[in-house]
C-alpha cells in the first residue's frame, strides 16, 4: 500500500474508500443525488378538465335588462374559433339553449349574441367562452331596441325654447334639441342626430357634446333638393331609465343669403337614428369583424336595422331670439 507523500498525494487505500463512499451515496440516493443524473423528460402540456367526450357543454341564458319582471330574451348566437365561424343557433322564446363545442386545455371561443329583428330585436354582446372543462354557463342581460322621441327643437336663447330663431344673414344663432328613449326597458345605441338645413342660407351647424359623423349618415334617409344633412354621434347607449337628453348647438347663416322667414320650406329639421349590428350575406366565410358590421342601415340592402327612427323636430327662422 502506498502512503501519501509530502506533496499531498492520496494513498491508494484512501482513494478506494472515497470511491466506495460516493457509490454508497448514489445507491442510497442520499440528498436525491440520483435525480441529478436522470435525463430530462419531454414537456407534456396540461390535459385540462375536459370530459371523456372531448366536448364542453355551453349553456346560454338571456333575459331583458331593465325589465320590472323576469322577461326572457330570444337571441341568436354565433361561435368563433380564431376568427372562423364554427357554430350558430338560437335560444328560442324561453331565452335558454345548450350546445357543445370542442374541449381542450386553455381553449377559448368568442360568442356573439344578438337579435337582428328590425324594431324589436336586441343589441349585440360579445363574450368569451371557456371550453377547458365540462361546462360553461353564460347568463346575459340584453337590451331591446328602444324608441327615441324628440320633444323639442328650438331656440336656446329663448327661455321658452320655442321652435324658432331670429335667423338672418351673417348671424349665428343657438338652438337646443331635447329627446329621450321612451320605450320601457330598452336601449338606443349610439344615436345619430341628423339635422337638415338649406345649403344656400345655412353654411354650418354644430352641436355640443357630440362628434361630427357625416360619414355615418344612412343613405336610406332621403334628402330634400337644396338641403344637406349635418350628422352628429352620441357615442353611447341611451337607456330608458335615464331622463331626457338636452343638447345645445349653433346655426351659422350665410353672410350673403338670409334664411326665408316666411317660407315653410326653408326650415331646420332634425331626427335621430340608432346604430345596430347586422350580418352581411357572406358572413359564414368571414371573420366576426368582417361578417358583422355596425351601422345605421344594412349597407348591402340599404334596409333599416335596429330601432325605429325618431319623429322629426322642426325649427323656423321667424323668431325673436337668436
Amino acid at each position: 500500500m502506498k502512503i501519501k507523500n509530502k506533496k499531498g498525494q492520496i494513498k491508494g487505500g484512501m482513494a478506494i474508500l472515497i470511491v466506495a463512499g460516493l457509490v454508497a451515496v448514489y445507491m442510497l440516493n442520499i440528498g436525491g443525488v440520483q435525480d441529478l443524473f436522470k435525463p430530462a423528460e419531454p414537456y407534456v402540456p396540461p390535459v385540462g378538465r375536459c370530459p371523456s367526450s372531448g366536448l364542453t357543454e355551453i349553456t346560454l341564458n338571456t333575459q331583458e335588462a331593465l325589465a320590472s319582471t323576469a322577461s326572457d330574451s330570444n337571441v341568436s348566437y354565433y361561435i368563433y374559433d380564431n376568427g372562423a365561424l364554427v357554430k350558430e343557433g338560437t335560444t328560442g322564446a324561453d331565452g335558454t339553449v345548450s350546445f357543445d363545442v370542442g374541449c381542450a386545455a386553455n381553449k377559448k371561443y368568442t360568442m356573439l349574441v344578438l337579435n337582428e329583428k328590425s324594431a324589436s330585436g336586441v343589441y349585440p354582446q360579445t363574450v368569451t367562452v371557456d371550453a377547458s372543462g365540462a361546462t360553461d354557463v353564460h347568463n346575459l342581460k340584453t337590451y331591446e331596441f328602444g324608441q327615441i322621441h324628440i320633444s323639442n327643437l328650438g331656440s336656446s336663447a329663448n327661455p321658452a325654447e320655442s321652435n324658432s330663431v331670429d335667423g338672418g344673414a351673417g348671424k349665428t344663432c343657438g338652438f337646443v334639441i331635447t329627446f329621450s328613449n321612451n320605450e320601457s326597458a330598452s336601449g338606443y345605441n349610439k344615436p345619430l342626430i341628423m339635422c337638415l338645413a338649406n345649403t344656400t342660407s345655412v353654411v354650418d351647424v354644430n352641436i355640443n357634446g357630440v362628434t361630427v359623423a357625416d360619414s355615418k349618415r344612412p343613405s336610406r334617409v332621403s334628402v330634400t333638393a337644396g338641403y344637406a344633412y349635418h350628422t352628429f354621434e352620441l357615442d353611447r347607449m341611451v337607456k330608458s331609465t335615464e331622463g331626457a337628453i338636452k343638447l345645445t348647438g349653433t346655426i351659422q347663416f350665410s353672410a350673403s343669403t338670409a334664411p326665408a322667414a316666411t317660407t315653410v320650406n326653408d326650415t331646420f329639421t332634425c331626427l335621430v337614428v340608432d346604430q345596430s349590428t347586422f350580418k352581411i350575406a357572406e358572413y359564414k366565410t368571414l371573420s366576426l369583424s368582417e361578417g358583422f358590421l355596425e351601422a345605421a342601415e344594412n349597407t348591402e340592402t340599404i334596409a333599416q336595422v335596429g330601432a325605429p327612427d325618431s319623429n322629426t323636430g322642426t325649427m323656423y327662422y321667424n323668431g325673436t331670439y337668436c
